[in-house]
């Protein structure tokens, strides 16, 4: 028998690697059908969280009903497609056809600050950092920002589908539940599990949306009270970049600062717009966000860049938007089972899970 035991561990430890791999090579090939789905999963369970929140609102000491609350938070949800994608019509191919424009800036820009470095330091050939910045296409950048903007509004009736199908398995879930474990023990259990998992996936998709949401109409109002160019697109840029750590905020705010030099030329004014923008970004990020998630959706920096790296690479700008999301909802999932909280333990900042 014990000679038997590292034969098993081993089978299962190949079993684990097969699995994994298989799973990722799914995940690389199903990308078209994989990204609508995540996205209507996580739309499902913040229209959910928003129903739940509308129920909570007392009319007359009577709250709305949940099938009343669900319509109402799909209706608000539709409203709000309707506004961005009038922002996304409107706005984005305004600013890939003003790039050119932006571009020739930059490259000037680029030749006097050389100009001036070489006169300075009596240098007669340009930086080769220069001739790198030359480089930067501001049109092919923003064509690609823009793109995955059109990619998303493409899908948006599959999208829907699928939140409306899901939304429809959120109502029978119930008598499948009933059918799949007749026993009443486990099925309180696994009842008591499932609505603690939802609970806690609800409230991070509703604090992230919103705070994301915040981070966007704060780079708006900034940018148009400042009169930068094109404030709409790069307050819907900030929105979704936002679900990226570290690396969203860096972009949300540099590429409007760059835009503010080019379009004015003057360095009060990109000072008053970064400045802005960093003020903001850490209010809500430090004071907001914390305040309101608490510990309970803290993940490991290294996961967090494992996480963008690997989702990145598989589903491109759209995966590094959901790697986040993903990995916390995965971790919520892991940290309610016995077996596997450890797991959820590893990829947590601090080791304390609620």
């Amino acid at each position: 028998m014990s000679d038997s035991q590292p034969a098993h561990s081993l089978i299962a430890a190949a079993a684990a690697v097969i699995i994994v791999a298989l799973s990722l090579y799914l995940l690389v090939v199903g990308e078209a059908i994989l990204i609508p789905l995540v996205l209507a999963i996580f739309i499902t369970y913040l229209l959910v969280a928003v129903a739940h929140g509308l129920q909570r609102i007392k009319i007359g000491g009577r709250g709305l009903p949940e099938g009343l609350a669900l319509s109402a938070a799909a209706l608000l949800f539709l409203l709000a497609i309707a506004v961005l994608v009038q922002l996304i019509a409107g706005n984005v191919r305004a600013v890939v056809e003003a790039a050119p424009a932006y571009q020739t800036r930059l490259e000037s820009l680029l030749s006097d600050v050389n100009t001036y470095i070489a006169t300075t330091f009596n240098r007669g050939k340009p930086l080769t950092v220069t001739s790198v910045l030359d480089q930067i296409d501001l049109r092919a950048i923003l064509a690609r920002l823009a793109g995955v903007f059109q990619e998303v509004a493409s899908n948006t009736f599959q999208i829907l589908i699928y939140v409306a199908f899901l939304l429809l398995e959120v109502g029978t879930f119930d008598s499948k539940l009933t059918a799949m474990f007749p026993g009443e023990a486990r099925q309180v259990v696994l009842r008591g599990t499932l609505r603690q998992i939802g609970h806690k996936i609800e409230r991070y998709v509703l604090i992230k949306t919103g705070v994301s949401m915040l981070i966007g109409l704060l780079t708006f109002a900034t940018l148009s009270m400042l009169h930068v160019d094109f404030a709409p697109f790069f307050g819907l840029l900030h929105f979704v970049l936002n679900f990226v750590p570290y690396v969203g905020a860096v972009v949300g705010i540099t590429l409007p600062t760059l835009l503010a030099l080019l379009q004015f030329g003057t360095i009060g004014k990109v000072v008053a717009v970064a400045a802005v923008l960093c003020i903001n970004q850490v209010v809500v990020d430090n004071m907001l966000e914390p305040k309101l998630a608490g510990k309970t959706l803290n993940l490991s920096p290294i996961i967090i860049v494992l996480g963008l790296s690997v989702w990145g690479t598989m589903w491109g700008i759209i995966g590094m938007v959901l790697s986040v999301p993903i990995m916390v909802i995965v971790m919520i999932i892991l940290s309610q089972f016995p077996r596997t909280r450890p797991v959820a333990v590893l990829m947590s900042e601090n080791g304390e899970i609620r």
